[in-house]
């Protein structure tokens, strides 16, 4: 009973804050986070289920962030909220911690595949066929939510969580608006979702599709990642040919990408790489951005992406020009002997 006691104490602030804001008690541990709507409609939360991976994670020794100090022992910087849980966490049981260990030895899969089933576990219990190898995760992350004090930490904070949360609601409305008009999207579009993660390496963001729309997961920053959000919606959004015709018909395609990938850019076929140049592209038409910004990118690896986002004002489909508008990029590369 006093055990019970003092964790409704702990919990106490988060609990009151979710009364204040409507969400049901039954599902304050699941949904601690009452969901915020932008006025146009895109969701912006924080999973419960991501939170309880990427605190195993970190447990587990997961460090991604940037580099604060090289020497004479890399250090990383991270955010005051995964400060706090890696702080918290590194006394937890180890009985959890050597559970998940034998688990990621059964399942060396890339992070990116763990992240897309914790994202989808808020929709439901049915794991998606192409994520059915990692079937086990759901139970294990119910382990370190009894078994760590995962509902303390999350009271601890709420406010950093609330206030990243926040700062999208006035800036995201109008780029994605703008990304659909461009991509001539019907009324039935899908619906997006950004989750904040304050457990991961900051920057940047990854979108998944859901049984019903996209998600978009989002690290700490100093700004919201507006950029990112665009591009992985566009990225997910765009039709599967664009990517079909440029695998098989892009012909300055390969030479580009190893170009890109000298340069850092991750995508590994040429398909994954056009797809890449235009929805970034998209991103960067939609949020307005400087032409410094377009010069940064084609130091990343992706070049031409001004010449591609004029072609957005092709009448066309987009799988209907994009052979031609990659031809351009090409041509605006200097020939190297």
């Amino acid at each position: 009973m006093l055990a019970c006691t003092a964790f409704m104490r702990a919990c106490a602030p988060a609990l009151a804050v979710l009364l204040a804001l409507g969400a049901p008690v039954a599902h304050a541990e699941t949904d601690w986070f009452s969901r915020i709507d932008t006025p146009a409609g895109i969701e912006l939360r924080a999973d419960a289920r991501v939170f309880a991976l990427f605190a195993l994670l970190n447990r587990a020794g997961y460090d991604a962030g940037p580099l604060r100090r090289e020497h004479p022992v890399p250090a990383y910087r991270y955010s005051p909220a995964r400060v706090r849980v890696r702080e918290a966490l590194a006394s937890a049981d180890p009985a959890v911690l050597q559970r998940a260990q034998a688990f990621f030895d059964a399942h060396p899969l890339p992070l990116e595949r763990y992240l897309a089933l914790a994202v989808r576990m808020e929709d439901g219990p049915e794991v998606p066929p192409e994520l059915r190898e990692l079937e086990g995760l759901e139970p294990l992350l119910d382990l370190v939510e009894a078994k760590w004090p995962l509902p303390v930490l999350r009271s601890e904070i709420f406010d950093d969580y609330r206030s990243v949360m926040r700062s999208y609601l006035a800036v995201l409305d109008a780029p994605l608006q703008r990304a659909q008009r461009l991509l001539r999207q019907p009324e039935s579009r899908p619906g997006l979702r950004v989750v904040v993660n304050l457990l991961g390496a900051e920057g940047g963001g990854r979108g998944f599709r859901l049984a019903q729309g996209v998600a978009v997961v989002v690290g700490p920053g100093r700004n919201p990642e507006v950029e990112r959000v665009v591009w992985e919606y566009a990225r997910l959004m765009l039709p599967p040919r664009v990517s079909e015709q440029a695998q098989a018909q892009w012909a300055a395609g390969p030479a580009l990408l190893r170009e890109a990938q000298a340069l850092g850019a991750r995508e590994a076929t040429v398909g994954e790489y056009a797809v890449a140049l235009v929805s970034r592209a998209l991103a960067l038409a939609a949020v307005g951005a400087p032409d410094s910004a377009y010069e940064a990118a084609s130091r990343e690896g992706y070049f031409g992406l001004k010449v591609l986002a004029g072609s957005f004002e092709d009448p066309r489909p987009v799988d209907g020009w994009v052979l031609e508008g990659l031809a351009r990029v090409a041509a605006g590369r200097p020939s190297r002997k």
